[in-house]
């Protein structure tokens, strides 16, 4: 039973879903087209070469045309029954329509035209394919639900109807508690409406004292103001009158300032003149400086060039010349060692010769003792 219920669901949907297909379709197609959206349309499937969707569809707006036209008649003319005309331009239509679904499945280019080309689609058309869409989904549902389901879903639906119930009783209580409380908020509206009234008694009474106040205020008001308005108007005639002085002195220093400017301006040209005959006897002899300044700058870098060449000169000359005494140093300090060695050998030679001699004569010395000794002996025996 469960297989048997779930193929008719998917016939029946199947079937809901070719409907809502084919009413997607026909949205795309303007009811009420006008000549720019006709001539748009039509140029459209000409130039891609569907021209069998073009002849249907013009065939299709022809055909409403017509079942609009007969209702309109069968509505003046009162005639509710036997509008065989206008049944059989809806038998018609509805082949038409049939034809152009299948060509539009067949070309998809003219249906990519058709839904670039549709700027507006029917309102009442989209929600017929929304409810169409929701019977298919429900439909589906209701029919592959078994008897388990149903019951269950029964048991839900029955414990959700309890809770709304509780529900409502709870909002009941809580309405008349909000009655109550609107109640209370009523009296105490109440009060402070008659609060607001003594309010406005006495914002009355102290706008009407403030009235009273404000018309004393401005009739002093008034009367300082004529009175200020004669001491202005004599003060204005007193300051006219040094107004003309004042113009009369200020004309006379003009004509003053006038002489002044132009003596003035003369010695300021005088000055001129004499400024740029200074200026170019100043430029001149800048200009000699500068000539001047130059020349010794040439001067001096050539001076300063040969100057570096002759301190390279002298350097390297001062090098050789202090290396000559460097050497000449040495050589004296290698002389005055040598000088030393000769003396210090000679010195030696002096003292080896003197120790020779020294021996050599004290042999002699002790040869000649020993001869003097010998002779006196015999001296001595010959006196006896």
């Amino acid at each position: 039973m469960h297989k048997l219920t779930s193929l008719e669901a998917q016939r029946v949907t199947s079937v809901l879903d070719s409907t809502l297909e084919k009413l997607q379709t026909l949205s795309y197609i303007p009811t009420e087209p006008d000549a720019d959206t006709v001539d748009s349309v039509v140029g459209s499937l000409q130039e891609s070469g569907s021209n069998n969707v073009k002849s249907c569809i013009q065939q299709l707006w022809q055909l409403e045309d017509n079942y609009r036209r007969s209702k309109e008649s069968a509505f003046s003319n009162s005639n509710f029954g036997g509008n065989e005309s206008g049944f059989e331009i809806g038998e018609q239509l509805h082949n038409t329509s049939r034809t152009l679904c299948r060509l539009l499945r067949k070309h998809p280019i003219a249906m990519d035209l058709l839904m670039e080309n549709s700027s507006s689609r029917s309102p009442a058309l989209m929600n017929v394919c929304q409810y169409l869409q929701d019977l298919a989904a429900i439909t589906f549902r209701r029919l592959s639900t078994t008897v388990e389901e149903e019951a269950a879903n029964t048991k839900t639906l029955r414990e959700l109807t309890d809770k709304q119930k509780l529900s409502e009783k709870d909002r009941e209580g809580l309405q008349q508690n909000l009655e109550f409380q609107r109640a209370e908020k009523d009296k105490e509206v109440a009060m402070l409406g008659q609060t607001i009234s003594k309010l406005r008694a006495e914002l009355h009474d102290i706008t009407r004292t403030n009235e009273i106040e404000v018309a004393n205020i401005e009739q002093s008001a008034k009367e300082n103001v004529e009175s200020a308005g004669d001491a202005h108007a004599a003060r204005c005639e007193e300051l006219k009158t040094e107004t003309d002085k004042l113009l009369e002195a200020i004309k006379n220093k003009c004509a003053k300032n006038a002489e002044t400017e132009t003596a003035l301006r003369k010695r300021k040209s005088k000055f001129e003149n004499e400024l740029t005959t200074k200026i170019a006897a100043y430029d001149q002899e800048m200009g000699d400086k500068q000539a001047q300044i130059e020349d010794l700058t040439a001067k001096f870098e050539s001076e300063e060039a040969e100057l570096k060449e002759l301190q390279e000169h002298f350097d390297k000359v001062d090098a050789n010349t202090a290396t000559s005494d460097d050497e000449a140093k040495i050589l004296a300090e290698i002389a005055a060692m040598d000088a030393a060695a000769d003396k210090i050998l000679g010195d030696a030679c002096v003292v080896i010769q003197k120790r020779a001699r020294g021996i050599i004569d004290r042999a002699i010395v002790a040869k000649l003792k020993k001869k003097k000794g010998k002779g006196k002996g015999k001296k001595g025996k010959k006196k006896k």
